[in-house]
């Protein structure tokens, strides 16, 4: 197929790619800047890829893009927290979204892949997240909002028996990025830390890159209609995530579990400094994630798409190498890589 790919120079954009190429269809990347999608080409060792140059927020750029192409995956976003971040995360999320999946459809594209977020689930009714979860009522933050706006035209396009197909993505690892991605900063800032906090509940939710680029691309088939997958990946509690982070590092952790409202206080700190431009670890909406994620069912993805996750330790070994070779954290911090 011939496929268009909306965010083709972000994290899961560049592996996307990879994975249309090496799947055989033909990937068209819609790009603001073709000089980094040359540094995804490259990193990603893939051949020259065609693009076209544009802006989701701009109707007018899209039309040449999708009138050219059999199907579209579209993974752009912004993720950036911040009251600063907010027009923009509105102006990409919402009503970026929208205009790439109505003139998607406008256009006869089949399927019509869009990129959702678990946080659109959050918190999830039961405690468990499915592909049968309704979108939240009271999202966490502006991005999961935005995100929401996104999937309830997805949805609404689904209700009227167009091929949108939802994929809900966890916290997305691995390595290879022209970037870095927000959980290799959060990977960093934790290993970096001469003690790491902990809160009482919750825990990680988290999938490689790689899988979800695979999810994607075994979703290419036409004529199956609308359909919805959850790609929501491995769940440790914070118990479990200290043992499995000294296992995959090779390093002995010290760790200090803290209440969920001392979590919390520190997030609203956070955004209070952020404001002002100041980088902080931790701000309110992460700190409600980690204090109150859940797992995920994700069964039906992998049968209805013959995939199965990759080990979580394998993913993070992955990333910690790549960390390294980036110069983002020291070998020092990852004892198991010199062994």
């Amino acid at each position: 197929m011939r496929v268009a790919v909306t965010g083709a120079t972000g994290f899961t954009g560049g592996h996307t790619l990879k994975e249309l190429i090496a799947s055989g269809h033909e990937p068209v990347a819609f790009v603001r800047s073709r000089s980094k999608l040359d540094a995804v080409i490259k990193l990603h060792h893939l051949p020259d890829i065609e693009c076209v140059k544009g802006d989701i927020t701009s109707p007018e750029s899209l039309r040449p893009l999708l009138g050219g192409c059999e199907a579209v995956i579209h993974t752009a976003a912004v993720a950036a927290t911040g009251k600063k971040a907010i027009p923009l995360i509105k102006k990409v999320n919402a009503a970026g979204s929208r205009n790439v999946l109505e003139l998607s459809v406008e256009a006869g594209l089949d399927p019509v892949i869009y990129v959702s977020s678990q946080s659109v689930l959050h918190p999830a009714p039961g405690g468990v997240y499915t592909d049968e979860c309704p979108i939240s009522q009271s999202p966490i933050d502006e991005y999961a909002r935005s995100k929401a706006e996104g999937e309830l035209v997805a949805r609404k396009l689904q209700g009227q028996g167009h091929p949108v197909v939802i994929i809900w993505p966890s916290g997305i690892i691995g390595p290879d990025d022209v970037g870095v991605s927000v959980a290799a900063k959060g990977i960093a800032r934790l290993l970096k830390a001469p003690v790491i906090p902990l809160p009482r509940t919750g825990g990680i939710l988290m999938h490689d890159v790689r899988d979800l680029a695979r999810v994607l691309c075994r979703c290419l088939t036409a004529n199956e209609g609308p359909r919805k997958y959850g790609v929501f990946g491995h769940y440790l509690d914070w118990p479990e995530t200290e043992h499995f982070l000294e296992s995959v590092t090779g390093k002995r952790l010290r760790t200090i579990t803290l209440p969920n409202s001392t979590f919390h206080a520190f997030g609203k700190f956070g955004d209070l400094v952020g404001n002002l431009g100041i980088d902080f670890p931790l701000d309110l909406a992460t700190s409600k994630f980690m204090t109150s994620l859940t797992p995920g069912i994700d069964a039906r993805t992998r049968t209805d798409l013959e995939i199965e996750w990759r080990p979580l330790s394998e993913s993070f070994i992955d990333t910690l190498r790549w960390l390294v070779q980036e110069g983002k954290i020291p070998k020092r911090l990852v004892p198991k890589l010199e062994n």
